[in-house]
């Protein structure tokens, strides 16, 4: 029987039950933050916040949503990005950034299960003394849960295909409250990391239980369930690391070489950024810059070389001379150092991979904030794209040589993910206005000719959607079945 909510304090008050009175909060500023996120738009404030330490409590507070029928929105991160964890229409936000476990490490299958507040730095230190490392996405923010990062199919810096898609196995809270483990998880009812042991099951198997869960559930912001625990892939930790960097001045001449070199599987981390990108990651802060970007070519490829403990001087020397095979035929100089820019190279891995909690968010480093537009494409279209990109900027009056360029080769460059990102002051009425008009404008364009936006956030959900044919009618159908009384995320994906 569904009760009426009289007041938010009774809500409040039924929470506090759950959690604990210090960890429910209705104070308007607390509520205003979580209304809120780097994208900067419009405060859309949840009625209440409640801070969990566990599954149970999560179970808890849906099944009390449930019954009054309230909008429940899952955070797992300290920030947010894209309003992807902005509550569209009220209610409860269940904040998991306090659950923190690292529950268990298995360096035989090279996978670790974690809670959904993990960050990349508190995992990278859990697995450390394994021999082992996260697969990360391009400098991650500090504040930022791996959960949060893999649902959100942030793309990782290798385009090893064994490691492009990393979740195993989920715990998952269902609209309903009720727990459902997919994959190999689903064995067994036990807690995740007692199920190996109890079962004799790995958690290697992602698929299944009935429907592609490993599919459904990424990228849908929370609407299908609430993940709460999480096994995935982990990377064994090189012995030797060594990154080399080559320069192009304009990205068609990029083409053939990073074709070649992901035809060879060469080396492990692989990525391509223009010289704001470069600079902006480079620099300490706002005023570095232009400077850098001066001295930086107009394209930059990275291209990590990692060995591990056994024969590492041999692998090493073979992938270079790769590198230089690759360098004869597709006329390019690859380069251990950056010219005029002694220890740029320590630098650059010292910001991919050390993961440095006291640096600033790279993207925020120039004007304080960033418009992206994101998508998947085949690398020779990627200059077509970058044309469209440029016109809507021209369009806008965005100065283009602000704006940053990356792209990932994911599948071993079966696809890419290419990423453009508008810099601004979020405190520039005029700035932001500029860069949100370029963002939407870009996006319409790129949509039309083709470009895949596969991370629906805010309104490129109704741009895909209305060229899907019956696809999104089919979601809304499975969104009903495990969501009957539309608590979760509501709003998110045109639900």
């Amino acid at each position: 029987m569904t009760q009426a909510v009289a007041t938010i304090k009774d809500v409040a008050a039924r929470l506090a039950d759950i959690a604990g009175a210090e960890r429910v909060s209705t104070d308007q500023e607390v509520l205003r933050r979580y209304g809120t996120d780097t994208d900067h738009g419009p405060v859309r404030s949840p009625d209440v916040v409640v801070s969990v330490l566990t599954t149970a409590e999560v179970q808890a507070v849906v099944r009390l949503a449930n019954e009054w029928k309230m909008p429940v929105t899952p955070r797992s991160s300290g920030v947010g990005f894209y309003g992807a964890g902005i509550p569209e229409q009220g209610g409860i936000v269940i904040d998991m950034s306090r659950m923190k476990a690292v529950r268990r490490i298995d360096t035989q299958n090279r996978w670790a299960l974690f809670e959904a507040g993990v960050t990349y730095a508190e995992l990278k230190k859990a697995l450390a003394p394994h021999g082992m490392e996260p697969v990360l996405p391009l400098l991650p923010h500090r504040d930022k849960s791996v959960v949060t990062s893999l649902l959100e199919r942030e793309p990782r810096l290798t385009h090893k295909h064994h490691l492009d898609e990393t979740i195993l196995t989920m715990e998952v809270v269902l609209p309903s409250g009720d727990i459902f483990h997919t994959g190999s998880m689903a064995v067994g009812a036990e807690p995740p990391e007692q199920i190996p042991d109890v079962t004799h099951s790995d958690l290697c198997n992602f698929m299944g239980p009935g429907i592609d869960w490993f599919r459904l559930l990424p990228g849908s912001l929370g609407a299908y369930g609430i993940v709460t625990v999480m096994n995935a892939k982990m990377a064994l930790a090189p012995t030797q690391r060594k990154l080399l960097f080559a320069g192009f001045p304009d990205l068609d001449s990029c083409v053939a070489p990073m074709y070649h070199l992901l035809r060879k599987l060469v080396g492990d981390e692989c990525l391509l950024l223009n010289s704001r990108a470069a600079a902006t990651i480079l620099a300490d802060n706002a005023a570095d810059i232009p400077a850098l970007q001066e001295g930086l070519p107009a394209y930059l490829l990275i291209l990590g070389l990692t060995a591990g403990p056994w024969f590492t001087d041999d692998k090493i020397s073979y992938l270079q001379e790769a590198v230089r095979d690759a360098a004869r035929i597709c006329l390019f100089t690859p380069s251990e150092q950056l010219p005029g820019m002694p220890g740029a190279a320590e630098q650059f891995a010292q910001r991919l991979f050390k993961l440095n909690d006291d640096a600033p968010y790279w993207k925020f480093r120039a004007r304080g904030a960033s418009k992206d537009v994101f998508f998947l494409t085949q690398l020779q279209r990627a200059p077509e794209f970058l044309s469209i990109i440029g016109d809507a900027a021209a369009q806008q009056g965005y100065p283009f040589n602000q704006m940053s360029l990356y792209l990932q080769p994911k599948q071993n460059g079966r696809a890419f993910h290419m990423e453009a990102g508008f810099p601004y002051n979020p405190g520039d009425a005029v700035e932001k206005a500029m860069a949100e008009a370029v963002h939407l404008d870009a996006s319409r364009s790129l949509i039309n000719a083709g470009a895949f936006f596969y991370r629906l956030y805010g309104p490129w959900a109704d741009m895909v959607y209305a060229r899907t044919g019956s696809l999104h009618g089919t979601l809304k159908r499975i969104k009903k079945i495990l969501d009957p009384n539309s608590i979760l995320s509501p709003g998110k994906l045109g639900f």
